[in-house]
């Protein structure tokens, strides 16, 4: 059998990436709303083209991080084109916790229509499920002062 052969029985997807998979659709069942972390030096190659698919529906806003290693007009950019698309973005810097004020007032924000229906049902307090998505090397834990 010829090397190249080989190669073509390899599985470039490795398991463990396919269990996550599963596992975020699968929690999207009770998500309320995603947060997509991408790198703001390169947001378009920093994004899953899974999660586009995988979050259909669900509300979404973009952190922008890495904002202070990114060029500024070029980011303002980014974030007007996600606009067009009816995604609010955040900038933030995980390093130091810039921006945070900002994810949790864009949260409400975004999510404000659900609440006030959840609270007209009676419901005060609902509590928003958040999934916090993105690549490795896009630093998605990060620090709220």
């Amino acid at each position: 059998m010829d090397n190249r052969q080989n190669w073509a029985n390899i599985n470039w997807y490795p398991g463990h990436m396919a269990k996550a998979k599963r596992e975020i659709i699968e929690d999207m069942k009770i998500v309320d709303l995603v947060v997509e972390i991408l790198d703001a030096r390169i947001p378009r190659s920093s994004q899953n083209p899974d999660i586009k698919e995988i979050v259909k529906n669900k509300k979404k806003i973009i952190l922008l991080n890495k904002c202070d290693l990114s060029d500024e007009l070029v980011t303002k950019k980014w974030q007007s084109y996600f606009k067009t698309q009816g995604i609010e973005t955040v900038l933030i810097n995980a390093n130091d916790g810039k921006g945070m004020k900002q994810v949790i007032d864009t949260i409400n924000n975004v999510m404000k229509e659900e609440v006030e229906k959840e609270r007209e049902r009676g419901r005060i307090n609902k509590t928003i499920r958040a999934a916090v998505l993105g690549i490795p090397n896009v630093r998605k834990i990060f620090f709220y002062k």
